[in-house]
């Protein structure tokens, strides 16, 4: 479930495939080629001027800098997508990339703290994260070690929907009576479902640790809040997944399934759950097969950013009516939570 959002340290790979359409003259000039030209004459914003943004991080995070440059060295292929720092202007940005027709999903940075991955979230990106190797010279002798950094992703074609766009199977409908679902129950529970069925591949603990001080509401910015949805059997957690929300806007991150269809019930509950509360936004990430099954739609970049920019805006309340845990019945079929014939509900 969810296997394209859990890459690690595979996605350098992917960027060095990437990488050869690059060279080849095919795509546009370096993104991050940091030049000792006077660039006074260029239109380029500060807050997106690349060298504009060394001159201060030299001042302010010289450490940070010397990481940027030891990675660009080591990783060549980070020279071809976009750096991004919490000196940027992420909207600017990205408008820059959709104006000159970015056809790639990759950006990177190595600022990861919970601001500035909500910054990140309120602006649309899906940050994964990554290990790469440095090395330096130390006493005279080159050494390796590995240096933490994030991949954003902003998905050249996205995959979206409506939550009301959900297509629900007969298998689905039959099934879900056996299930329940919650919202921000156990999120730590998700988390080891996830690392216990993928590895730590993307979620290292590094990000872990960030997401949960979103989660806890330790870290605040603007309406980006952070979730986990669990699926129980009676009294067992057998899916789940972690997202984000932006105002009516919400973001499958990663997930889990433990037990054989827990998975598509538990994105079909989640669907009717996001209509119900007026959600106007579900953004996927990848487009894969089993998520065109259950609706979802490929949208280009730049009306994907046109669709999050209106609707960030517009408020949305993610929880479960009625009760703290809600059979998926009640959801997906319409039942009425009293009806005798639902399971009972778990203690």
């Amino acid at each position: 479930m969810r296997m394209e959002e859990m890459k690690g340290d595979e996605e350098i790979e992917g960027v060095e495939n990437d990488r050869n359409k690059l060279e080849d003259g095919s795509s546009p000039e370096k993104n991050n080629t940091i030049s000792s030209e006077d660039d006074k004459h260029t239109n380029i914003d500060d807050n997106v001027n690349i060298n504009k943004i060394v001159a201060i991080m030299s001042i302010k995070e010289p450490e940070t800098l010397t990481k940027i440059f030891n990675l660009m060295k080591t990783n060549n292929c980070l020279n071809y997508y976009p750096l991004l720092t919490p000196y940027h202007n992420i909207e600017k940005l990205v408008d820059m990339l959709l104006e000159e027709n970015y056809e790639y999903e990759n950006t990177w940075c190595v600022h990861y703290h919970a601001s500035f991955i909500c910054r990140l979230f309120y602006e649309g990106f899906i940050p994964v994260a990554s290990k790469q190797k440095v090395q330096i010279i130390e006493n005279l002798e080159p050494k390796i070690y590995k240096e933490y950094l994030l991949i954003p992703k902003i998905h050249f074609i996205r995959s979206c929907m409506h939550p009301s766009e959900i297509h629900i199977s007969k298998k689905v409908k039959k099934k879900c009576k056996q299930f329940y679902i919650t919202i921000n129950k156990d999120f730590d529970g998700v988390v080891k479902g996830i690392v216990e069925k993928h590895g730590q591949n993307w979620l290292y603990p590094f990000i872990q640790e960030e997401f949960k001080k979103i989660f806890e509401k330790k870290v605040n910015y603007k309406n980006v809040q952070m979730h986990s949805v669990e699926l129980w059997y009676e009294d067992e957690l057998v899916a789940g997944e972690l997202g984000n929300t932006v105002g009516s806007i919400y973001t499958s991150l990663t997930g889990f399934q433990r037990k054989s269809s827990a998975g598509t019930i538990q994105l079909c509950a989640l669907a009717k759950l996001l209509e119900h509360q007026k959600f106007q936004l579900w953004d996927l990430g990848m487009l894969l097969p089993y998520k065109k099954e259950i609706g979802s739609k490929e949208i280009s970049m730049k009306e994907f950013f046109e669709r999050h920019r209106k609707f960030k805006y517009i408020d949305a309340e993610f929880k479960v009516p009625f009760m703290d845990k809600l059979n998926c019945a009640v959801l997906i079929r319409g039942l009425d939570p009293s009806d005798p014939t639902i399971q009972p509900n778990p203690t």
